[in-house]
Formats: structure tokens, sequence, C-alpha cells
């Protein structure tokens, strides 16, 4: 080989070598969040980017941009639809029509266990070609899930019915909110963070609500009675990725983040849960010596609820066939997916159990 014919040839292994390098950097991924980085959500989405970045090897990393700084909550969807972000968390019920599939997640149905809900969610996002066509047309990705587990009641007044419900000011959201109007709450919207103050006020004497985000929201310092209700859960809750952005990946970078998509299901139910009971325990046991009363809605009173909210679930259903949604199949598909995950639970235990 001639000096100018290896010159050359060398010059040609470094030029693939050059692409190779630039094809092995890293895609650093801008992920919006409408949270702030604290919290229960917070230390799961880190694991997430420390997983999917382990797990590539390097190639996948994530840039957060925490408490809207990005993108607000009724933003999110089409944010990451036009690769303001190229993911993050969207909240269904601020687009009812654009993810009136996914809202089925937010549906009052009896379904408070966090493992559960989480997997029977993901498996129809992740299988049922309506729902997946409805992230697609809203120019997304699906990757994965959140709960807020069981819906919950603090108040400012001791409460242990749901009789005791009638005339009480009482902040909802949703579905939830429509039933305890329904058995004679005076139901107010508005968000969380100006709950305490209202409380605080007497402009609100009881609250929908989450241990987690009780203890988070400081509720318990100005309202002493929880009404468990271990009632259902609101899962129209999780992360997404603009198409382009998933599209550019390689196939090993897709497979990557489902798994840990999938994985990720595991580890935040497990996370949830466990920090839930630490919550509660902790406000039974007085947090600055302010101890909390927690009464359990007795099984007839529950049924009260469940049976009440087949109104709005039935509602659901009529809009999302009005949609050109089969709602009465895709409901029946999700029950179906939730007692298979409940008789494996029944069965195996959870899967950082067995």
């Amino acid at each position: 080989m001639g000096f100018k014919t290896h010159r050359s040839f060398v010059a040609i292994i470094g030029f693939f070598i050059v692409l190779a390098a630039a094809d092995a950097e890293a895609k650093t991924l801008r992920f919006a969040d409408f949270g702030a980085n604290r919290g229960v959500r917070a230390v799961a989405l880190t694991w997430f980017a420390n997983e999917l970045n382990r797990r590539s090897d390097g190639a996948l990393e994530i840039e957060f941009y925490w408490g809207k700084s990005l993108l607000s909550t009724g933003t999110a969807l089409n944010g990451i639809a036009d690769r303001v972000a190229d993911m993050g968390s969207i909240i269904g019920y601020a687009t009812p029509r654009q993810l009136r599939g996914y809202n089925i997640g937010d549906l009052p149905m009896d379904n408070p266990d966090v493992w559960v809900g989480m997997r029977a969610m993901y498996l129809l996002a992740t299988s049922y070609p309506l729902l997946q066509q409805e992230f697609d047309k809203a120019g997304v990705v699906y990757i994965t899930n959140y709960s807020t587990g069981p819906v919950q009641l603090i108040c400012t007044e001791e409460i242990s019915n749901i009789s005791d419900l009638q005339g009480i000011k009482l902040r909802g959201s949703g579905s939830y909110g429509k039933v305890f109007a329904d058995l004679g709450a005076q139901v107010q919207r508005l968000p969380q963070s100006d709950v305490y103050q209202a409380m605080d006020s007497g402009l609100l004497e009881c609250n929908q609500n989450y241990y987690y985000s009780m203890k988070a929201y400081k509720q318990y310092e100005i309202a002493s009675f929880v009404l468990e209700l271990n009632w259902g859960q609101n899962m129209s809750f999780g992360i997404v990725m603009n198409k382009d952005s998933f599209a550019g990946l390689t196939v090993k970078e897709k497979n990557v983040l489902r798994e840990t998509g999938s994985d990720f299901i595991d580890h935040f139910a497990q996370l949830m849960m466990e920090t839930s009971l630490q919550d509660k325990a902790a406000m039974l046991a007085g947090i600055d010596g302010m101890p909390v009363k927690v009464t359990t809605l007795r099984e007839n009173e529950l049924r009260v609820l469940r049976t009440t909210g087949k109104e709005y679930i039935e509602k659901w259903v009529l809009e999302a066939q009005a949609d050109g949604k089969d709602g009465r199949r895709m409901l029946a598909v999700y029950q179906h997916y939730i007692d298979t995950f409940t008789g494996e639970l029944e069965g195996k235990g959870y899967p950082w159990k067995r």
C-alpha cells in the first residue's frame, strides 16, 4: 500500500470513528414537570432518569425542568407534542377531549390498590389500539404512569359517615367531587396549594386528598380529622414523549425506554404505598404535637360511594362513544385488567416482596 493510499485509508477510518463517536454521544431529553423537585414523585423520577442513563450505557440523559418552568399543567400535552419538551408529565383532565380514553383512569371505580391500578392502566395504555391511536393523534408516545393513590378526606371537624357530608364545604375534583356534591356536600374546586388558607379561614371544612399530599401541604396543621375512604384513585396521570423525539431513538434506546417505563410502575407503586403508610403513621403520632384522628369509612357506606359513582362511569362511556370510541368495550377491558392484577396480587403478592 502506497503512502497516499495508506493516508486515504486512515482518513476514511477516522471519518467512521468520528461518526461512531457522534452517534454514541448522549441524547439529552428535556423533561417538563409541573411539580416541585421534592416529594415521592420527584424521587421516583430521579430513579427513572438514573436507570434510563445506566441501562442505555450513557446514551440517554434527562434534563428536568421542574415547577412549570417549561410547561404548565394545562399546556403540557400540546407543549410536548410541539417539542417544547421532549417528554414530560401530563394530567388527563387538563385535556378531556384529546385524551377521552385515557381519562378512564380517573373514573370512581372500585380500584384502590396502587400497584393493581397502575399495572392495569399501563397495560391498557400500551396494548389497547384505540388508546394508542389517541396518544398518536395527540402527537405523543405513552411511556408510563403515575397514581395519586386512593382518595381520602381530611377535615376540620370529625366526619364518620356519608350523611355527615350534608352541607359540608368541601374541596373536590373530577368525578369524585361530583359524587360528594350528589351526597349533599357544597363542593368547591381549587388547587391544593390554596386549600390550607381556605381551610384555615373556614371557607372549607373538608378536602379531597391523599395521605402523601396531606403531609406535603401540611394540612394536618389546620385539619385534625381524616375520613379514610380508600376509594378509587386518579391515574389519568403519566409520562409521554414527543413522537419525533421517540422516532429519533435507536431500536436499543426505544427498548430501554419501554423497559424502564414498565419497571417504573413497580418502583413508583412501592414508593407511593410505603410513603403513604409512613405519612399516615406520622400524622397519627402527631407531627409537631398535632395528632390526626383517622376514621375508616364502613363498607356499607363505601358501597354508597361506589353506587353513586356509577352514574359518572356511565357518563364517560357515553361521552367516549360520542367521540367515536367504544367506551363500553374499553371499560370492560380495563376492568378485566384490574381483576387480572388483583388475582396476581392475591396469589403472588407484590413484585418487590416475591
